[in-house]
């Protein structure tokens, strides 16, 4: 059992360790939104040779004599990362098991330079967590990430009931990055239980997802203005969740419901019991929704990942806005996807993942239906008359 103490130590060595690495953060705003674009190949590897991978070249069978550890213990690029894993018997015994097969994406030494000199080190279950969000579990080559929308990781998140976090594949033409900032340069290295494959970024455990929003004053201004009026983030600090899933409008969303419904919402004190309303609808508790996977903490049994490379569901989720629930449609096919909120709110950049949730990026403000409607859908939803607002916030102010 972790004591308040030291979760909040962890937590606090989590969000300092990612603030050094500064490079992450430009990493993540450089390419945070960019759609994934035609799916490619890897690129040229990107310049390390010899026995963790030849630029430009995939690996077969020459090394699958060999476990995942053994490997990244022979090679002369990984001494960093191996060193760590040396410190925490279970993460060898993980990497050393042939029960199951596991992808380990390594950072290579000069990843580890990130990191400043003088950096407070982080606990050892720190290390050991963040060591254990490498590993994947199952065998994912080359070719499957590029068809892969999150990837199970082997650290169990608490914040999540316990789930996998999840690792972000996101493919352009620079190639394959991890949770937007860490790059594959050498790939399919395979090994006797799994496969490895080399990244140029450690890649850290996700912050939480109100930290993550604060990132991106740019894109998200409107919506931290939000939370600012309605004194939004003491209310849902208050509130105890195993996960969830957010639907962050961007900016440009909010200017959508037009000048008027904005200056309503945000200017007058009436309207800011309207926007907490809306802030309330776009948050789904204790359930966490990734475009292939689902963990459900309100049901005793839980649909985890759906493996359909083509197929299509529905979901019609309870918020944290009363009795409203939010519709999400979802389509797969073939490694691309597409998320509607409601019918009508495009999810632009899906699958962010946080410590404690998701978040979807959403092009238009999701707002619950018309009283008396039976159905979320709506076409088109741009400018809102500030009675129509009202009406159908009503029932939840």
């Amino acid at each position: 059992m972790i004591g308040p103490h030291h979760l909040d130590d962890d937590i606090e060595a989590a969000e300092s360790f990612f603030n050094a690495v500064s490079s992450i953060r430009g990493h993540i705003h450089e390419d945070f939104g960019q759609a994934v674009a035609d799916l490619v190949g890897l690129g040229n590897g990107n310049g390390y040779t010899g026995d963790i991978g030849s630029p430009g070249h995939h690996h077969h069978d020459d090394d699958s004599s060999f476990t995942i550890y053994e490997l990244i213990s022979k090679s002369k690029f990984t001494k960093k990362f191996a060193k760590l894993v040396d410190d925490h018997p279970s993460v060898v015994d993980l990497l050393n098991s042939t029960s199951a097969n596991y992808t380990l994406f390594v950072p290579v030494d000069k990843a580890f330079e990130d990191i400043p000199d003088d950096h407070k080190k982080p606990s050892k279950e720190f290390i050991e967590n963040a060591l254990l969000y490498h590993i994947a579990k199952g065998e994912y080559p080359a070719l499957k990430i590029l068809h892969s929308y999150t990837l199970p990781t082997a650290y169990d998140e608490e914040l999540l009931g316990g789930e996998p976090q999840r690792l972000r594949p996101s493919v352009n033409l620079g190639g394959v990055k991890l949770n937007f900032y860490s790059k594959v340069i050498a790939a399919d290295i395979a090994a006797k239980n799994g496969i490895i494959h080399a990244v140029n970024h450690i890649l850290v455990p996700p912050p939480f997802i109100g930290r993550i929003i604060t990132l991106f004053p740019d894109r998200f201004s409107t919506l931290l203005l939000a939370y600012e009026k309605t004194d939004f983030v003491k209310e849902i600090h208050g509130i105890n969740l195993k996960g969830s899933t957010v639907f962050v409008p961007t900016n440009e969303a909010f200017n959508w419901l037009g000048p008027r419904a904005n200056a309503f919402l945000f200017n007058t004190n009436k309207g800011h019991k309207y926007l907490k309303a809306i802030l309330k609808y776009n948050i789904v508790p204790n359930a966490t929704l990734y475009t292939d996977a689902f963990y459900d903490e309100r049901e005793s049994e839980q649909q985890k990942e759906p493996v359909e490379e083509l197929t299509s569901e529905h979901y019609d989720l309870p918020t944290l806005l009363g009795d409203a629930h939010i519709s999400v449609d979802i389509a797969r096919i073939f490694g691309f996807a597409s998320i509607k909120v409601n019918g009508y709110s495009r999810v632009v950049i899906p699958n962010g993942v946080a410590k404690n949730g998701v978040i979807h990026v959403v092009n238009r403000v999701p707002l619950p239906p018309h009283k008396g409607h039976r159905h979320h859908h709506s076409e088109n939803v741009g400018e809102i008359d500030v009675k129509d607002l009202m009406n159908r916030l009503a029932d939840y102010v």
